[in-house]
């Protein structure tokens, strides 16, 4: 009997994931379809029972689901509940196990990145956004001992109640509204912040890693309509987006440069987007759900096709 995998979210007809997870089924000789369905947050917990019902094998959990579907499934992976994210969903017998591959597979692409690009990681970050995938950036930024971490959302306090919830945090992360500027100068640490706690073993990088959580609804009909970056020091800078949607010009795409990532052009910023993350985190949801290790080969050629993008991994 044929298998069935999908992906939820809203929207979710943008995705790509059924164009490389269905290549990846097609080449392991798995009789599988993998189907997006766009559910909107009110519907989620029909939702979840209709997956049931449907005997569906594995599901794929975009935004705005990662939080909202934790209450809905029967058990999680220790990582989902430490984030208090989900984005992979597991079915044993109808039993339902949230797990989260989007922290690991942020953090594999993360390190492929700089090691393309022969880049060292910045000693300070700042990360957009203060939802299930900043969550997941966090996590990752966690494990590779990021001394100062700033979160910059549209209000504070959600950032503050981030921070509260994620007990792998050190105390060098702060969070900031978008509208108080004063994140740019806690960046460098030209505002008094705990910096006497960091670790002062190796010297400080220069620049800043900047990463953006935030889709592109987050901030529409805004100008401009992502974080401002005036006055940020991009020249020594690293620019990530987990977004994947090209900004486009006039009938053109701007060759995977995202509105965010656009910003960083005028001082040849090293910058990827989210593609990267986005085949990692697949991988890791596909052998979660088969046992079986994906043909990585496989699934990035059929992103590469999608997009247009010739490598995911070289700055843009």
């Amino acid at each position: 009997m044929r298998k069935l995998f999908a992906i939820i979210g809203h929207p979710v007809a943008h995705s790509l994931s059924p164009r490389f997870q269905q290549a990846a089924f097609d080449a392991a000789g798995i009789d599988a379809a993998y189907l997006p369905f766009d559910i909107p947050p009110e519907n989620l917990p029909h939702a979840i029972d209709a997956l049931r019902t449907l005997g569906v094998s594995g599901v794929n959990v975009t935004i705005p689901h990662k939080e909202a579907i934790l209450p809905l499934l029967d058990e999680l992976s220790p990582t989902a509940r430490d984030l208090g994210a989900v984005n992979t969903v597991i079915s044993h017998g109808g039993r339902l196990r949230g797990d989260n591959t989007d922290a690991p597979g942020f953090l594999t692409a993360l390190e492929k990145f700089l090691e393309a690009n022969r880049l060292s990681l910045p000693s300070s970050a700042v990360v957009f956004g203060a939802g299930g995938s900043a969550r997941s950036v966090l996590w990752a930024l966690s494990r590779r001992q990021v001394s100062r971490i700033l979160i910059v959302n549209r209000t504070q306090k959600r950032g503050e109640d981030l921070i509260e919830s994620l007990p792998f945090l050190t105390k060098g992360v702060k969070s900031f509204a978008l509208e108080d500027r004063s994140w740019q100068e806690a960046i460098d640490g030209r505002e008094s912040s705990p910096a006497q706690d960091e670790p002062t073993r190796e010297p400080k990088k220069k620049g800043v890693l900047l990463i953006n959580t935030l889709s592109l609804q987050a901030f529409a009909g805004s100008d401009p309509p992502f974080p401002p970056l005036q006055g940020v020091p991009l020249g020594d800078s690293i620019l990530l987006d987990l977004s994947y949607v090209s900004q486009r010009t006039g009938s053109k795409e701007t060759g995977g440069l995202t509105p965010f990532l656009s910003m960083g052009r005028a001082y040849a910023a090293p910058c990827q987007n989210g593609l990267g993350m986005l085949l990692m985190q697949g991988a890791l949801a596909f052998r979660l759900w088969t046992g079986v290790d994906p043909s990585i080969e496989i699934m990035e050629a059929a992103i590469r096709q999608a997009t247009g993008q010739d490598d995911l991994w070289k700055c843009l």
